[in-house]
């Protein structure tokens, strides 16, 4: 445009031109464009990044994963350029690359960031794999190629079960190990007697197998709750697209991104929501989860609290 200079680049930066204008990026980042207004826009102010949750970034590479399987294997992407975004992904997985990821865990957008910073480290990555140059996009596009008939609106959502599906087996174990160690606290006991009390008062007599036991009974009521939620996010809406809209990509996509995604992540329990519609537009599933959490921590605290007041007398 008339009256406006041209940005330069130096030797720390590239610049990088797309349909929003042009932006500085350091010459030495595997992100982009989009990338970098992401990090002028929200700016972390010493809060996390999307790179401090780990499981999200697998979840994420591993939605790319799927995809490029899905468009390769219908003849949708270059065969070449599939196996190079595959083979990016599982190499930023495997090194743990999570600062490569620096967008506010925050972000506004509904988390088209985070796509979008996948996307464009994913190119990169590939990029240089395929003989090309760290932002050129020659070889491989982050729109073009990785997000090939995806929208943020089904890769983040499906990215985000993953991550709560990846996680949850710790901290099962760790609540089991809890349920064990109290079990044996009451077997070791035995019927010995002690105390109850009702506000606060000293009451009837009961075993500490009774009170050990009861704690048991509580955090196995929590765990098959949280297990079950976490289950029920298994079903995903990847393929959905924006809106849910299954007819924005073409069928053979769409019949073969979920057998993809089971491959990808090596749990055949992933299946597509059974409205899509709704899957795009009401999270709740992943509320669940909060909600089941938030009663599994009442149940701990609650144990602890007892404890204390046990340990105070008579």
């Amino acid at each position: 445009m008339r009256g406006m200079s041209r940005m330069h680049a130096t030797p720390a930066t590239r610049l990088e031109v797309d349909l929003l204008g042009e932006v500085m990026v350091p010459a030495d980042a595997w992100h982009g464009a989009q990338t970098e207004r992401a990090i002028a826009n929200f700016p972390l102010s010493g809060e996390r990044t999307i790179g401090s949750y780990p499981d999200l970034i697998v979840g994420l590479l591993q939605v790319k994963q799927a995809a490029a399987e899905a468009n390769a294997r219908t003849g949708m992407l270059d065969e070449r350029i599939a196996r190079a975004i595959i083979r990016s992904a599982q190499s930023l997985i495997d090194a743990e690359a999570t600062n490569l990821f620096p967008v506010h865990r925050l972000h506004g957008g509904g988390g088209t960031s985070a796509n979008m910073n996948a996307n464009e480290v994913l190119a990169n990555t590939a990029e240089e794999q395929l003989g090309g140059r760290r932002g050129e996009y020659r070889c491989v596009h982050p729109n073009d190629h990785v997000n090939l008939h995806q929208s943020t609106n089904d890769v983040y959502p499906t990215a985000c079960h993953i991550a709560v599906v990846r996680r949850w087996p710790l901290l099962q174990k760790e609540v089991l190990g809890l349920a064990g160690a109290l079990q044996g606290f009451g077997q070791d006991a035995g019927e010995a007697p002690r105390l109850t009390r009702t506000c606060l008062q000293d009451a009837v007599e009961a075993s500490f197998t009774d009170l050990f036991g009861g704690y048991v009974t509580g955090l196995d009521r929590g765990i098959r709750r949280v297990g079950a939620a976490v289950d029920a996010l298994h079903a995903v809406n990847l393929g959905g697209t924006v809106v849910g809209q299954s007819g924005g990509v073409p069928t053979s996509y769409f019949d073969a991104v979920i057998p993809a995604l089971r491959d990808v992540t090596g749990d055949v329990g992933y299946r597509r929501a059974d409205d899509l519609f709704d899957a795009a537009q009401c999270p709740d599933d992943l509320a669940a989860i909060a909600g089941a959490l938030d009663l599994l921590a009442h149940g701990l605290r609650k144990i602890a609290q007892d404890l204390r007041l046990l340990s105070s007398g008579p």
